[in-house]
């Protein structure tokens, strides 16, 4: 069920108010037809009722004593008086409801009726047994009822057959049979037009109320997506009902305070990188002329790993949140760059298959997360080779290593900062635990993602996967 809904909000109330109003406009169709059907019936078999009672009474004080009589009341009524009824000879289906009411209306005429007989059909045509019934009646037409013009029935005109029976009291049967003309169809379409209007209304107004609702909300959701990413605050223009309204101005003031801390942070993080590297810097200078010399170096080298240290620090808290201009770019010629400059230096960095993916990035923060993965795949792995792809509307950049790989725990904390693989915390034997940090939150900061997964037979595979160019359209500014 969850796979037919639609996603978004406007989309599944539309879809639950047309199927509610569908079913509703069924059900209510049913049941009118039904009562219309109903109260048709009962006037149509509520006039043949009425004058069988009535000519009931004419006919039991008039009637002779005993033989066959048959009496024509009108073109559509005819009665005959004979020992069996014709329900029972012809084996018609007896209604029981009808055969209550006409032993009301005898008993009111004043007929005593204790047995009652009916049956009503529609009939398309005069089949067998209305033949026969109306032969039966014919025959020897005459009596006391004079007869009654009534209007002539067309051949082949649907048609209600009514035929009553009621046992007098010498145990004759005084029967009648009517044809009444089929009620016009029109109802139906009356009906199912009616309904239908009412359907595209009611909806027609759920989905605008849906629109009015859905809307702002959108508005909204890409407003709080897009919350520190420019540095400004980001503020929706407060419409719909006044609750959605309500909500709004609370995403906006909430907005603006998220905004005022982050610039906050980003000044401090300026004061404190600032305040830091100044008495590192004058340290250093300071130790250049510290003896002996393998303390010296080992001091300075001390010096450099916090400086490098404060300086991942420093680009975690900003992640995200650079103020390099966005622009589109090819990953693969951004890697063979890298590649290069690793190259250069002896490193033991290669590159693979290099597929053409133009994408929307910061080059300088990109390259950033790339160097990361890099140095932890030499690190860890010994070497490390780069590969870029495209997959549907994504572009993959994988970094291979031939380590060891990683255990399931430390694939699931790897992002985590500060965690290290080699639990020693020896600056020789890795960085400080930020270094995919880094790269996840860039990656996160390009609208992508970073996944790490276990080679075959052994290794070690990072990818960046972002949305290329034709699926994202550039940023003018990030901040």
């Amino acid at each position: 069920m969850k796979m037919l809904l639609p996603r978004s909000l406007s989309g599944q109330l539309a879809v639950v108010m047309a199927c509610a109003l569908l079913v509703a406009s069924v059900v209510n169709i049913v049941l009118v037809l039904g009562e219309r059907q109903r109260a048709a019936f009962i006037e149509q078999t509520g006039g043949p009722i009425a004058r069988f009672a009535d000519a009931a009474a004419t006919i039991v004080a008039r009637a002779p004593a005993s033989g066959r009589q048959s009496f024509e009341f009108s073109r559509r009524s005819r009665f005959m008086l004979q020992q069996t009824n014709p329900i029972a000879d012809f084996g018609l289906s007896r209604d029981q409801g009808v055969e209550n009411r006409l032993a009301t209306a005898l008993r009111e005429n004043g007929v005593a009726s204790p047995v009652v007989r009916a049956s009503v059909r529609l009939v398309m045509r005069p089949d067998g047994i209305s033949r026969q019934l109306s032969e039966l009646m014919r025959d020897d037409t005459r009596g006391p009822l004079p007869r009654q013009p009534g209007p002539p029935r067309r051949s082949g005109e649907p048609s209600l057959e009514v035929v009553l029976s009621v046992q007098l009291p010498d145990g004759r049967w005084l029967s009648s049979l009517t044809h009444q003309p089929e009620p016009a169809r029109g109802d139906a379409f009356l009906i199912g037009a009616s309904t239908i209007t009412t359907f595209v209304f009611v909806l027609g107004a759920a989905l605008w109320i849906v629109g009015r609702l859905s809307r702002p909300l959108r508005e909204l959701a890409t407003a709080a997506a897009q919350v520190g990413e420019t540095g400004e605050p980001q503020q929706v223009v407060a419409r719909g009902p006044g609750d959605v309204q309500q909500t709004i101005h609370a995403f906006n003031a909430m907005s603006r305070r998220v905004s005022q801390l982050l610039r906050e942070k980003d000044v401090m993080l300026g004061a404190l990188g600032h305040d830091l590297r100044t008495p590192l810097s004058s340290l250093r200078i300071r130790l250049e002329t510290m003896e002996p010399e393998a303390e010296r170096e080992k001091a300075i080298r001390t010096i450099e790993e916090t400086t490098v240290l404060l300086d991942d620090i420093l680009d975690l808290s900003r992640h995200g949140r650079s103020r390099e201009l966005e622009k589109p770019m090819d990953i693969s010629t951004l890697a063979q760059d890298v590649a290069e400059d690793y190259a250069e230096t002896g490193a033991p960095v290669t590159i693979g298959d290099m597929r053409k993916a133009v994408a929307v990035c910061r080059p300088v923060l990109f390259r950033r997360a790339l160097r990361n993965l890099i140095d932890n795949a030499v690190a860890y792995g010994g070497n490390a080779r780069i590969t870029v792809e495209c997959d549907n509307d994504q572009a993959c950049l994988h970094i291979d290593d031939d380590g060891p790989g990683m255990t399931a725990l430390e694939l699931s904390s790897a992002a985590e900062p500060f965690f290290r693989g080699e639990t020693s915390r020896n600056r020789s034997t890795g960085g400080a635990g930020l270094g995919i940090t880094l790269a996840e939150a860039i990656a996160r900061a390009h609208h992508g993602a970073l996944f790490l997964r276990n080679r075959t037979p052994h290794g070690l595979r990072a990818t960046i996967r972002i949305p290329l160019a034709l699926k994202r359209a550039p940023a003018q500014a990030a901040s």
